[in-house]
């Protein structure tokens, strides 16, 4: 029996976006190894990797492209953000913890012609790293940068850095309805389409929400538990809504164990580590 069939079906699609609102937008996160451009640490410099700027979606993949090229040195992570996507923030802190790397909130000051944020090549000797001198003073992070804070088996965050968080902002974005006119023969019981035509679209609607909605919730409660980080974070990011930040004391970050130690981030990349002995994965010969 073969016969023809009109079917009309409405299809809507209903996707969601979980962000940490930022005060300001900044650039989007560069991520890139550093070596200390001082002269009077050759041969042996500490490097370290520089993550500075927005997290996005793309932010994870650059952290595994420089995490492949240290090799099997262990760099320290300098950060320096306002925050950003809260997915990405979570899959760059498993990185970093599975590769067992300390986290310091700290910026780097790069030296030398070519700068990430600049479309130019590094010269041949620098094989892809940059040279640049590590500080602390101003350095901030917030919104869903403390979460990759979180990561480091060392975090550090001393006087004159500035750790902040606030709620999360999820934005729900519905796609559009669509009726769809489907013409179909039923042949040996099986069905052969003949055409689909869409005779109406509804325009999807977007709409935010402040705080953590379940899911999340329970994705960060699992994350935070593996990293060593009080749930009381959860209170203080309701400290303040999606266009304001909550800044951590410094009684509140160890409180939260944010931080397990109160020295200036840019000494954990010192040139003064390298005179030690053993000498630490993050001093590198000169190239």
């Amino acid at each position: 029996m073969r016969c023809l069939i009109l079917f009309w079906v409405v299809f809507m699609a209903v996707a969601s976006v979980a962000i940490a609102a930022e005060q300001k937008r900044e650039p989007p996160m560069t991520v890139v190894i550093v070596r200390d451009s001082a002269t009077d640490c050759e041969p042996l410099c500490p490097q370290w990797i520089s993550a500075e700027g927005e997290i996005t979606s793309a932010s994870p993949a650059l952290f595994r492209k420089a995490i492949a090229q240290s090799g099997t040195s262990k760099f320290p992570v300098l950060i320096q953000s306002g925050g950003g996507d809260v997915r990405a923030a979570v899959e760059i802190g498993r990185m970093i913890r599975k590769r067992g790397l300390d986290v310091g909130v700290g910026w780097t000051s790069f030296r030398g012609s070519c700068k990430p944020d600049q479309k130019c090549r590094l010269p041949a000797e620098n094989r892809n790293v940059y040279r640049g001198i590590a500080y602390h003073t101003e350095a901030y992070c917030s919104s869903a940068c403390p979460l990759i804070l979180a990561a480091g088996v060392n975090r550090t965050a001393g006087f004159g850095t500035y750790i902040g968080v606030h709620q999360v902002l999820t934005k729900w974005v519905q796609g559009d309805a669509l009726t769809i006119r489907e013409k179909y023969y039923i042949v040996h019981g099986r069905k052969k389409v003949v055409s689909r035509t869409i005779v109406a679209r509804k325009k999807g609607r977007s709409y935010t929400t402040n705080g953590l909605y379940k899911g999340l919730r329970n994705d960060l409660t699992a994350y935070l538990n593996t990293m060593g980080i009080s749930l009381d974070l959860f209170d203080d990011m309701d400290k303040a809504p999606p266009t304001s930040i909550y800044w951590l004391s410094g009684e509140e970050l160890s409180s939260l164990k944010l931080v397990t130690s109160n020295e200036q981030s840019d000494s954990m990349v010192s040139r003064s580590v390298c005179r030690t002995a053993p000498r630490p994965s993050l001093c590198v010969g000169q190239n």
